[in-house]
């Protein structure tokens, strides 16, 4: 079995996200779909299926790091949503209003 694990593609699958406050832009980067489809291709025509596939170089170095030194990727990912609280970039999302409050922010 093979996951691919694309970073985020731009589709209207993550425009209620956008609506609500919680969008992933600033987060992720988004990448062409052309390049998630190819990933893809690549991986199910492989004379051996992987396992995990990303769909970028960048991709791979994250998931690397994920896997390798976790404790390092959750501070990474938890200073990157303290950044993103401090800009108020959830400001305006109930759904977020937990997570303000962990980082003393107010909704």
């Amino acid at each position: 079995m093979t996951t691919a694990y694309p970073s985020m593609v731009r589709s209207p699958i993550h425009d209620s996200t956008r609506e609500a406050g919680l969008s992933l832009d600033g987060v992720s980067r988004p990448e062409p779909l052309e390049g998630v489809v190819s990933a893809v291709v690549a991986a199910v025509t492989a004379r051996r299926a992987p396992r995990d596939v990303a769909t970028t170089r960048r991709g791979r170095a994250e998931m690397a790091l994920a896997r390798h030194a976790p404790s390092l990727a959750d501070r990474i990912v938890r200073r990157t949503v303290a950044a993103r609280v401090s800009a108020g970039a959830f400001a305006e999302a109930p759904l977020a209003e937990g997570l303000l409050r962990r980082h003393g922010r107010e909704g």
